[in-house]
């Protein structure tokens, strides 16, 4: 359910409840909810879970590599080793320093309950003589006699990275850090960090950014505005698990550059804001539609340690390993994962041609937090300004880019419309449910008389409009802006649904369509006609870390810091998330199985409670660690739209999925590793009333029943 800030407290004798204002996805209904007193409190610090971070061993090392030669270094030049670490978290790093024999650690942390857990973890290991933690922002922290600390440090070890590398406030962080917290000469870790770009020519990439007009049968059915095709897009980072897009989708058009490179130490000026210009010559002919980009770190002053955030084809391993004689996919699988730090893509402003005999000005832009970038088909010698890109049609800001990119998906469209080909005549007349769905505007050039259609979110009818006023479609088209104004019964002979609804997050929420077209009879022809909730049972390559317990790490006892995570999670978290699957590798233990059918002919009132038990042989060895689910849509009794997998499941092989939805996922909180003499046990309940619905998955043993 999707939670609204509003709250109004009640007292059951001696506890505190709250209750939630909460909107239903399927019913559409707002209710209130009764919550822990702490329900606020405890959502925050499940989204707090950084275990996926801590799971990077490869991170860890690298840090403690650092630490490790910045201590000796200060110890063999006479000094004392004063190490400060800016948001400590767990504490992990200020143990490094210890182990590694800093003379004294002051660790700061600003978010109480982790600043609580990081002083108990910290005694636990025995290190509480060593270290002095200070509950407080960086930039609050005073030095002197009466300070937080004494005298300045002369180390400084933090972590205030993320996607984009200075979304977190790093810039600002090491500033202050600078001025007043450490010495002059003071070594920082990391201690300098580079910024690629690399441009590309992709129609894949430009599907999740561009909406491009709806054809059929080498002819378009909807064009698009002219607002719409000048957008630049929107603001946001789109971050991305690059090394899993296929490297056939795109076309590298200039070699990875470094284009920004921040020292941390303060040996260089580190700006706030900058814009730098690269005079590069094309590898290849092309248009530029995106840049990808990551970073690296460079940990220490010598620049011997260095963590790359590089997808595999530019990895700075993947030249040795090439040579070894590995592919590009094993390589894939051999360099580390990170989710806490992916690569990313930014939109340019105007895509631009360029060949490989005219050189290029490459634009890189940043402020405090933020990049952007734009590409000049010629050299220039005075860099433009360039505002940061900001969505001006509604279109990036009412959808999300999976759905963008669904809006452009052909083989989907095409099944969409060959369903409303069978059904639409001159005689149609179509409600379509469904937010922002360009299909059914396209109904009108298929032959239908009239369209209504419910738009109540602000934006997505806003980009509507636009669609309707460029396509001379106003006389056929009726915008509902709630759903107390339906149309009635006799109105309409049609009921149109992609079905796509804004506040639906995982799959199965867009059955809200079902509570739609249930205020109808069932006389009435609808698109789709059914549904069938799906599941198969995985072994995730690496997701199931982002969940996963931490226990001990790099030879600390982190599980203090399990046991916060995990209560605060029981009490506000889902037991399914949604995921972009073809992000994450993940294995078949089992085959695809059916959790429920829903008859959308028939209303969604005529349900009773619903209870289903099930039993699912696994058919491979292997470690289990979660449950997959989507949702296929039926949109006749020959046409199924699938939001899952795009290839047959295969048990053993990697499942291939929609990259143009979000599925459902059940990370186990305790991995097994089954065999053929396991069974996964599937529990589902529904309540059509209240529009809830409950999983639970458990792995037994053939033996138990």
């Amino acid at each position: 359910m999707i939670k609204t800030s509003f709250t109004r407290f009640i007292s059951h004798s001696r506890n505190m409840s709250i209750f939630i204002q909460c909107l239903n996805p399927l019913t559409g209904i707002i209710t209130w909810e009764e919550k822990d007193e702490n329900y606020d409190y405890h959502q925050e610090v499940a989204r707090s879970a950084f275990a996926d971070m801590l799971h990077d061993h490869e991170r860890n090392q690298k840090y403690y590599a650092a630490l490790k030669t910045a201590i000796e270094r200060k110890h063999q030049s006479g000094e004392e080793a004063n190490v400060l670490d800016i948001g400590t978290g767990t504490g992990l790093l200020s143990m490094m320093a210890a182990k590694c024999g800093a003379d004294s650690i002051t660790a700061c942390e600003a978010f109480t309950p982790v600043a609580k857990c990081a002083i108990r973890i910290i005694q636990e290991n025995g290190f509480d003589d060593k270290i002095k933690l200070i509950h407080k922002r960086s930039t609050k922290m005073t030095v002197g006699k009466n300070g937080d600390m004494i005298k300045r440090a002369n180390i400084l070890v933090t972590e205030v990275f993320d996607t984009e590398l200075i979304g977190e406030g790093a810039i600002s962080t090491f500033h202050h850090a600078l001025e007043n917290l450490l010495e002059e000469n003071s070594i920082v870790i990391p201690h300098t960090a580079t910024i690629w770009a690399q441009v590309v020519e992709s129609s894949t990439v430009c599907a999740w950014n561009t909406v491009h007009p709806i054809q059929y049968k080498n002819k378009c059915l909807l064009n698009i505005p002219q607002s719409v095709k000048c957008c630049s897009g929107a603001a946001a980072v789109h971050d991305i698990q690059l090394t899993q897009f296929p490297h056939t989708a795109f076309k590298p058009l200039l070699p990875a550059q470094p284009i920004f490179r921040f020292n941390f130490s303060g040996k260089t000026p580190l700006l706030y804001d900058d814009k730098v210009c690269l005079h590069v010559k094309p590898i290849a002919n092309g248009t530029a539609h995106a840049i990808f980009m990551w970073w690296d770190l460079n940990m220490d002053i010598d620049n011997k340690v260095l963590l790359s955030c590089a997808p595999a084809w530019e990895h700075p391993d993947a030249k040795k390993l090439q040579d070894e004689g590995f592919s590009l996919t094993e390589i894939a699988d051999l360099i580390p994962w990170r989710d806490h730090w992916m690569q990313a893509i930014y939109y340019l402003p105007v895509e631009t041609p360029v060949t490989t005999n005219n050189e290029v000005s490459l634009i890189g832009y940043h402020d405090e937090y933020s990049l952007w970038f734009q590409l000049i088909n010629k050299s220039v010698n005075e860099i433009p300004n360039c505002e940061r890109p900001i969505c001006s049609c509604s279109i990036h800001v009412a959808y999300c880019r999976t759905r963008i990119g669904q809006l452009n998906d052909q083989k989907r469209n095409d099944k969409y419309i060959k369903a409303l080909e069978k059904k639409i005549t001159s005689d149609t007349v179509c409600l379509c449910l469904s937010d922002g769905s360009l299909l059914g505007l396209a109904a009108i050039k298929l032959g239908a008389k009239k369209i209504f259609i419910l738009e109540t979110n602000f934006l997505s009818r806003k980009s509507m409009e636009t669609f309707i006023q460029a396509n001379g479609l106003t006389e056929k088209v009726e915008i509902i802006r709630s759903i107390n104004d339906l149309p009635s019964e006799n109105t309409i002979n049609l009921i149109f649904g992609e079905p796509y609804f804004i506040t639906s997050i995982v799959p199965w929420e867009n059955l809200y369509f079902w509570y739609l077209i249930s205020r109808y009879s069932s006389n009435i022809q609808r698109i789709p006609i059914g549904m069938t909730l799906m599941g198969v049972v995985v072994e995730f390559k690496d997701l199931h870390k982002i969940r996963a317990p931490l226990g001990i790490c790099e030879d600390f006892d982190l599980s203090s810091f399990d046991k916060l995570i995990q209560m605060s999670s029981d009490k506000s978290d889902s037991p399914i998330e949604a995921q972009p699957l073809w992000e994450y590798p993940a294995k078949a233990l089992s085959l695809p199985f059916v959790i429920k059918e829903f008859d959308l002919t028939n209303s969604v009132t005529e349900y009773e409670n619903i209870n289903i038990s099930n039993t699912v042989p696994i058919l491979e060895n292997g470690m289990c660690n979660g449950v997959a689910l989507w949702v296929n849509w039926h949109l006749d009794s020959e046409i199924t739209v699938s939001t899952g997998p795009t290839a047959e499941i295969q048990p053993g092989k990697r499942i291939s999925w929609d990259p143009f939805t979000r599925q459902g996922v059940h990370l186990f909180r305790d991995i097994t590793n089954v065999t053929q003499q396991n069974i996964l046990l599937s529990l589902f309940s529904f309540i059509p009333q209240h529009g809830n619905v409950k999983f639970d998955f458990q792995i037994l043993s053939k033996n138990v029943k």
